[in-house]
C-alpha cells in the first residue's frame, strides 16, 4: 500500500474517532452521572419490596427494577445475598441480579445516542423478556437446583466493606465513583470508536455485508461468537457495532451481539458464581445465547 494513501486513510481514522467521541461524550457523562445518582437510592428497601410481594408481581417488578438499576454486578451481589439471608425468595432477586448485569440506565443513554432509539428500546425489551422468563422458570425451580449453598455465608470482608463505604463522605463518595467509572467506560468507549473507525475506513463494506448480511443464516451465531473476545465493557461496544450496521451488519446480529455479549463476559460469571451453583450458571448462559439468537431473529424479521 502507498504510504501517503496509509497515511491519509489513518488521518481518516483519527479524524472520524474524535467526530464521533465529541458526539458521544456528552451522553457517556450524563449516563455515568444519573448512574451514580441512582445508586443512592435504597435499593436494598424497594427491591425486598418488590420481592416479597405475589410472586408473579414480584418478578415484572424486580425485571424493571434490574433494568433501572446503574449497579455493576460485583454491586449487586452483595444486595441480592443480604436481602436472600433475611428470608427474601431467591427467585425475583436472582431475576434482579441476571437483568441488572444486562441493561442498566447508561447503556440505554449512550445506545439512544450512538445507535438510535430503536436498537436502544430493543435491547430493553429484549433484557425485559429474558427476565421475566427467568424469574417464571425458578418460580418453579427448587432453590437448591439454582443457588450456590455457600452464598448465603456472611464474610467478615463484606462486613469490613460495607463500613468503609459507609464511613465515606457522600459529596466525595459520588466524585470519586463518577471519576472511576468515567474512566472505565471512557476507555473503552475510546477504544470501541477507534476500532469502529478502523472497520469503516479500512474494511470493505461488501466484507461486513458477507459475513453479516441479514439473509444469512450464520449472520446471527457469528454476531453471538464475536461478541465473546469483543464485550468488555457494555458502553465500549457500541461505537464498533455502530460502525458494523452502517456497513452492512443487520440489526438482528446487531442485537444478539448485545445480549450474548454480557453472557460471556468472565467478570460478571464470577460475580454471578457466588449466587448461581456452577451446574445452572452453565444452564443459564447457554439459555441467554440460545435467547439472544432467538431475539436477533424476531427483531430482524420485525
Amino acid at each position: 500500500m502507498n504510504l501517503h494513501l496509509l497515511w491519509e486513510e489513518l488521518i481518516l481514522v483519527f479524524a472520524l474517532s474524535g467526530r464521533i467521541a465529541l458526539r458521544l461524550f456528552p451522553f457517556v457523562v450524563a449516563g455515568v452521572l444519573i448512574g451514580e445518582a441512582l445508586k443512592h437510592a435504597r435499593w436494598t428497601g424497594l427491591i425486598e419490596r418488590a420481592c416479597r410481594r405475589h410472586p408473579i408481581s414480584a418478578i415484572c417488578w424486580a425485571a424493571t427494577l434490574g433494568i433501572l438499576s446503574p449497579l455493576c454486578t460485583y454491586g449487586t451481589v452483595p444486595i441480592v445475598l443480604q436481602l436472600a439471608r433475611t428470608g427474601t425468595p431467591m427467585f425475583p432477586l436472582i431475576t434482579f441480579l441476571s437483568v441488572s448485569s444486562l441493561m442498566n440506565p447508561q447503556l440505554f443513554i449512550i445506545t439512544w445516542r450512538g445507535i438510535g432509539p430503536e436498537m436502544a428500546l430493543a435491547r430493553v425489551l429484549a433484557v425485559l423478556a429474558f427476565g421475566l422468563i427467568l424469574g417464571a422458570t425458578l418460580w418453579r425451580l427448587p432453590s437448591r437446583w439454582v443457588v450456590n449453598p455457600r452464598a448465603l455465608q456472611m464474610t467478615q470482608s463484606t462486613k469490613k466493606r460495607e463500613h468503609r463505604q459507609e464511613e465515606t463522605h457522600p459529596l466525595k463518595a459520588f466524585i470519586g465513583a463518577s471519576w472511576r467509572s468515567l474512566q472505565f467506560v471512557g476507555f473503552y468507549m475510546l477504544l470501541g470508536i477507534l476500532l469502529g473507525s478502523i472497520i469503516e475506513v479500512f474494511v470493505p463494506g461488501e466484507w461486513i455485508l458477507l459475513l453479516f448480511n441479514p439473509t444469512e443464516w450464520f449472520a446471527l451465531p457469528l454476531a453471538a461468537i464475536l461478541s465473546v473476545p469483543l464485550y468488555a465493557c457494555g458502553g465500549g461496544t457500541i461505537p464498533l457495532i455502530r460502525s458494523l450496521l452502517l456497513s452492512g451488519m443487520g440489526k438482528g446480529s446487531a442485537l444478539a451481539f448485545f445480549l450474548a455479549g454480557p453472557a460471556t463476559r468472565f467478570t460478571p460469571l464470577l460475580a454471578l458464581a457466588t449466587v448461581l451453583k456452577g451446574s445452572f450458571l452453565v444452564v443459564y448462559v447457554a439459555t441467554l445465547i440460545l435467547f439472544s439468537l432467538l431475539a436477533g431473529l424476531v427483531y430482524q424479521m420485525v
